[in-house]
């Protein structure tokens, strides 16, 4: 299930390139259990961590992703550019038309964490993620620059997503009939080491 990808997706607006790494931390409730996501940036790379788990390794620049399932010290390795050239054959080599995210500002105001938040709708495919965004943020700015640059990690085939107008602190949504609430709990700037993106010694393909 994505997720994690979906819901920390839902905090990237689009275009221009990141200027420094940056950690982020999400908590998803779901039928009441909690769960939480961290995920670093480093330039090209991207590794998100479902609790302890799972860990999911993203190179924009190689499109290799590269997942690990601790318990069973398992390495799954696809490349999203190599399947996103299968799909395009699939379809008869035309070019695929991305679906387009629409966003909805309700005007309704509610407060997360302290700040107001603007409750703005999006929708693709037939699917409605009630978001919370926060405009007063005082790192708001900085880290909204550069959170566009996540745009470039994203999967080959991912949904056109417009610029979001803030910050979502809180996420609300449906899929396939189970609902998720998640929420930010801290996002910044900073230093991330590179071995963070390395591959543990003892991990094996299936």
């Amino acid at each position: 299930m994505k997720t994690p990808w979906l819901s920390l997706t839902l905090l990237i607006a689009t275009s221009t390139v990141a200027r420094a790494d940056l950690t982020l931390v999400q908590d998803t409730l779901l039928n009441g259990v909690r769960s939480r996501t961290t995920m670093w940036v480093k330039g090209d790379k991207m590794r998100t961590d479902n609790d302890t788990t799972s860990t999911v390794i993203l190179d924009a620049a190689t499109g290799d992703m590269t997942t690990l399932v601790h318990e069973q010290k398992m390495i799954i390795v696809n490349n999203t550019k190599q399947l996103a050239e299968l799909a395009a054959q699939a379809a008869g080599a035309k070019p695929v038309e991305l679906s387009e995210t629409k966003l909805t500002a309700t005007g309704q105001i509610e407060k997360v964490d302290g700040y107001d938040c603007e409750i703005v709708l999006s929708e693709n495919q037939g699917m409605v993620v009630k978001m919370w965004i926060a405009k007063d943020d005082p790192n708001g700015d900085l880290l909204r620059e550069e959170l566009k640059g996540l745009s470039k990690l994203a999967a080959p085939g991912a949904a056109k997503t417009p610029e979001v107008p803030g910050i979502a602190l809180k996420t609300e949504y449906e899929q396939q009939g189970l609902k998720f609430t998640t929420q930010l709990v801290s996002i910044h700037s900073g230093p991330v080491s590179a071995s963070q993106f390395e591959i543990p010694s003892g991990y094996k393909a299936p």
